[in-house]
């Protein structure tokens, strides 16, 4: 598969999708992609096959404010300069980038830096979805040292950050993010193309445009976004929980502020209409969704994707755009298995964002 500029916007579309309500609008970042690959020629998808084992696979985000990336988009060619850092430092050649975070900004935002840094783009990501932490990755779990972190802005300035673990990893790359003026394009968790056959989630860059894809099909035959929606629980062994409409909209006090998955807390209320009248949903939520209840019983939980879909424009809805009166039609799928180890969970289960809920794994019924 190439990204160019016939497939890119369905590949966004999915990004949306796979963001659970968070990682920033995928559609800030495509024209980033559209322009990187107009001037640089189609974007290489490949597989950790592809790639020499002993060379290197460098993951990259855009980190910061999402409010700043809508007036400081950036250039895309932040990653020439975090690449001729990464191959100083370690000594050997990059093969590939690898999206960090394929929910969301990210996703589009990884097509442009892989073009203007002349390299292909890993099918694979670090996290299948969208979290808010930068140690939230599947390489954390999986052992692969964070550090360094090199971080580089539009003016080719270029910073490199060594720390101990994640954790402090996370404070002083947005530090610097912060004296970059809140946007920044960073790289960690370099490894081999050897680490990285047990340390990444694969598949999830097709499988976003798959998505896309999906939401593609189902808009020029006309279906309705509960359709579209049902058409996605299907094909990606998901669940449609319901159509709603939204009731109230509660800002949570939260006292467990010590770290980005847990400064941010609401609750809204669901009641359900058309086929679904009668029934009630609690929705929980942080920069993501993070659980789903009726009735008391919990029908999804973080690391599964919840994703909530405008029934008018057939647009996920970000978790800041969630309001009083709007239609909505809820959709929870699947998150890559190696979530769901105890270790895993312990870094992005429900208890993480500072839920006092364990995971629950989806349950799947199409018969």
């Amino acid at each position: 598969m190439r990204f160019d500029q016939d497939n890119l916007a369905a590949f966004a579309r999915g990004c949306d999708v796979l963001g659970a309500g968070g990682g920033g609008p995928a559609g800030q970042s495509l024209p980033l992609a559209l322009h990187a690959v107009a001037e640089h020629g189609p974007v290489r998808v490949v597989e950790l096959s592809d790639l020499p084992e002993d060379e290197l696979v460098m993951p990259c985000a855009h980190l910061g404010a999402p409010d700043v990336s809508v007036e400081r988009i950036g250039t895309g060619r932040e990653s020439v300069g975090i690449r001729r850092q990464v191959e100083e430092h370690f000594g050997r050649r990059v093969a590939a980038l690898m999206c960090t975070e394929v929910g969301g900004y990210n996703g589009p935002g990884s097509v442009a830096l892989a073009a203007h840094a002349g390299l292909p783009l890993l099918d694979a990501d670090g996290m299948g979805r969208a979290f808010p932490g930068v140690e939230q990755v599947a390489m954390q779990v999986a052992g692969i040292t964070a550090s360094p972190s090199v971080l580089a802005d539009e003016h080719d300035r270029v910073v490199m950050v060594r720390a101990e673990s994640g954790e402090w990893l996370e404070r002083l790359a947005r530090q610097v993010t912060s004296a970059f003026g809140d946007r920044a394009v960073t790289s960690e968790y370099v490894m081999t193309v050897g680490q990285a056959a047990g340390a990444v989630v694969h598949g999830t860059i097709s499988t976003a445009t798959s998505i896309g894809r999906v939401l593609d099909e189902c808009a020029r035959a006309g279906s309705s976004t509960t359709a579209a929606v049902d058409r996605l629980a299907e094909e990606f062994e998901g669940v449609r929980l319901a159509e709603c409409r939204v009731t109230r909209v509660q800002p949570v006090k939260n006292v467990a502020t010590a770290t980005v998955a847990t400064n941010s807390r609401r609750t809204a209320l669901l009641e359900g209409v058309n086929r679904d009248e009668g029934r009630w949903l609690r929705l929980e939520a942080g920069h993501e969704y993070h659980a789903v209840l009726e009735d008391g019983e919990l029908r999804a939980t973080v690391p599964d994707i919840i994703t909530v879909f405008d029934v008018h424009s057939g647009e996920p809805v970000p978790v800041q755009e969630l309001r009083y009166g709007l239609r909505v039609v809820v959709l929870a799928l699947p998150s890559p298995p190696l979530w769901r180890s105890p270790a895993a969970l312990e870094l992005v289960g429900p208890r993480a964002f500072g839920l006092a809920l364990d995971y629950t794994p989806l349950t799947v019924d199409h018969a």
